[in-house]
This record gives C-alpha cells, structure tokens and sequence, in this order.
C-alpha cells in the first residue's frame, strides 16, 4: 500500500481511481461500507481503490472543544492495508488547505491529480470553503460518477464517530467500543513523570496529553508496547486531584511489568471504565483505593475475557 503524506508529493496518478473521502476516525459500520464499495467498484471495473483522509484532523487542526481521536492513525493504515486499498492520501489539514473552494478542489485534487473515476461518500458528506459542498455539488460533476451511502443506523441512532466519543466521554466505554473496529485507543511515546505512583507502590507509564481531555477516571485497558509487547494494566486520565495536579496525564499501572520503557511508543485500548477519579483525604486512603482498582481489574480480565 503505497501512503502520501502531503499534496505536494502526489503526482497525478497512473490509473484511473475509485476514491472515498473522510476522517475514517475509530472505523464503525458506515466508514466500513465506504471501504467496501470503494473496493468492490474498483475490482469490478479494474481500477485503483483510494482513500483521502486528513492528519490532523479538521476537529484537530480547528481544536474543536472536546473532541479526541478515537484511534491512533497507525490502526487506522493497517486496516486500510489488510482490506486491500492501494492508496492512501494522508492530506495534513491546515488554514490554508481549510480554504480551498469545493470548485478547486473537484478539479485540482480529484481530476487531475487522482483521475478519479467513481468517488464514494456519505449521504452528509461535505467538504470545501465554508463546507459549501457535499454530494449534490459532486453528482453534477461530468467526469466521474458518485456514489452515495446512506447513513446506518442503530435502531433510530445514527452510528458516527460523534456518536461514540458521546459514549465514551460518559462512562459507558463497552458500549462505545461495540460500534468500533478496535476498542478506543490512545497512544504517544513514554515520558518521565513525578514518580510519585512509584513512590506508592504503582510505578506508571506516562504519556503527555495536550490540552484539557474530555475523559477522566480509571479505566482497565490493554497495553502494547513498540507494537509487540502486550500487556494489561489500570490506566488514570486526569491532573491527579490528590496531589493537586495542574494538567491532564494518561497513566498507565501495567500488571507484571518492570522493565525500562522511557522514549518507547505505548498504545492503550481501553476496555472499561471501572470509576470517576477521587480526591482523596491522604496518600493511605489512595493506596487502598489503588489496590481495590487492580483487584478489581484483574478479576474483570478473569471473569469476562478470560484473561
């Protein structure tokens, strides 16, 4: 699978192309439905199957109040490539790319650089200045056909990632994860902390978190390391209100773990969210708390995964 990181690298592609456009943030149902016909369409009329996606993300870039990812980018290329799409143009999203016109962009990006043939969105898809395009705009264009994908849903429930960040942000992190390919994830490299987890018997993998997040408390969670070692752990989102912290954190307690992991890239799956995080009256009453939690965990991993 060949991955374009930027505009300015894409060349005008050599065969004509089947496209699907999107964040393709957590892949739930609807995105998988865009990758199917995207694919089926391009074997059928023997065509290359592209998909243009953003990094950072239209959310990101404009700091959209709330909003997270909900899967580290490196998941979301291995899909791509396991489903067989051929290419992928990674687009970083920016104030001046947020201003190119629906015109421009149906012209410059996806006639004469992707020679695109069959584009593929959703029913609400829009794109452009202002967002003042979407599939109306696309169907009258002459040089390639759109396709469009109805929305599914869940009952009367729209299935999108806004939808399940919603679930996740209030607890109920299971459910959140039932729509999703993998559960809910976090990653970033390994930084030093305060060591004051150490200092309590719960020595943690840290890994800085950029503004103030959404999500706080204490989670079960699945830890792979450098993308081979995989362990279990207890995971703390918050600024630590026992010892009055100022910013948000992502700690990680990884059961029966004790080896050097500074600098090394850390991805956390989150299984469930086992309580809201405590301020707690001293360091003694934390460490109960502490050992009822990996207790807690652990029994969770014994009972429902048979871990």
């Amino acid at each position: 699978m060949e991955i374009i990181n930027n505009l300015q690298k894409l060349k005008n592609l050599d065969s004509r192309s089947v496209v699907t456009i999107g964040n393709f943030d957590g892949i739930h149902a609807g995105h998988k439905e865009l990758i199917n016909e995207t694919l089926t369409l391009a074997n059928v009329n023997n065509m290359n199957p592209v998909v243009l996606t953003f990094d950072p993300l239209p959310e990101e870039f404009f700091e959209r109040n709330n909003f997270f990812k909900l899967m580290p980018i490196s998941d979301k290329l291995e899909y791509f490539r396991k489903v067989g799409i051929k290419t992928v143009i990674k687009i970083p999203f920016t104030k001046q790319f947020s201003e190119t016109s629906a015109p421009i962009f149906i012209r410059e990006i996806l006639i004469n650089k992707l020679q695109t043939k069959y584009l593929i969105v959703g029913e609400d898809f829009k794109f452009g200045r202002n967002r003042d395009g979407n599939y109306n705009t696309l169907s009258n264009e002459k040089k390639f056909k759109t396709k469009k994908i109805s929305i599914i849903k869940d009952s009367d429930t729209k299935i999108s990632s806004s939808m399940i960040r919603d679930l996740i942000v209030t607890g109920d992190i299971e459910k959140g994860n039932g729509y999703l390919l993998n559960e809910f994830a976090m990653d970033g490299y390994i930084v030093h902390g305060e060591k004051i987890g150490r200092k309590l018997g719960y020595p943690t993998a840290n890994i800085e978190i950029c503004k103030s997040f959404p999500i706080n408390g204490i989670f079960l969670v699945k830890v792979v390391i450098e993308n081979t070692e995989v362990k279990f752990g207890l995971a703390s989102i918050g600024n630590k209100p026992t010892f009055s912290g100022k910013k948000d954190l992502l700690e990680v307690f990884i059961f029966d773990h004790n080896s050097e992991i500074y600098g090394k890239k850390m991805k956390v799956y989150f299984y469930e969210k086992l309580r809201n995080q405590i301020k707690f009256k001293n360091e003694n009453d934390l460490i109960i708390q502490m050992n009822h939690d990996s207790d807690n965990a652990k029994n969770i991993l014994k009972a429902k995964y048979g871990l």
